[in-house]
C-alpha cells in the first residue's frame, strides 16, 4: 500500500507545472559597487548592445523617472535610447551616465612596459 501511494505522490508530482518568476537584473544592483562591476563587464562586450542593456538595468534599478529627470530625457525618450538596437550618440550615453553618478575608465589593452623602454 505505500508503495501504491508512493507511485501516486510521484504522478502527482510529475503532472504538477513549474513556474519560473522572470529574472530581473535591476532587482540585484542594489549597490554602487555592484553597478560598477556591471556596466563596467557590459562595457567590454565588444557589442555596443550589451552595454545598452546594461544601461536600462541601472536605470530601472535607479527608477527611471528619476534617471530620465536628472538626464533631462523624457521617460519615453530614455527608453526609446536604451532600447535593444537603439544607436544613440555619444552625447546621450554621457548624459545617462552623468544622470546615474558612473564614468568610463580607459584602460590599455597592451601590456605594460617597463621604464627601459621609454629611454629616449
Amino acid at each position: 500500500m505505500k508503495k501504491a501511494k508512493a507511485k501516486e505522490n510521484v504522478k502527482a508530482n510529475a503532472k504538477a507545472k513549474v513556474t519560473y518568476a522572470p529574472f530581473e537584473v535591476a532587482d540585484y544592483l542594489d549597490s554602487e559597487e555592484a553597478i560598477a562591476e556591471y556596466l563596467s563587464l557590459a562595457a567590454r562586450d565588444e557589442n555596443p548592445g550589451v552595454l545598452l542593456k546594461a544601461l536600462g538595468d541601472v536605470a530601472k534599478a535607479r527608477g527611471m523617472a528619476e534617471v530620465a529627470k536628472a538626464s533631462g530625457l523624457g521617460r519615453e525618450s530614455l527608453y526609446k535610447t536604451l532600447a535593444p538596437g537603439a544607436k544613440p550618440r555619444f552625447e546621450t550615453i554621457a548624459t545617462i551616465m552623468r544622470a546615474l553618478n558612473v564614468g568610463f575608465s580607459i584602460e590599455s589593452r597592451l601590456p605594460v612596459r617597463g621604464k627601459k623602454a621609454r629611454a629616449r
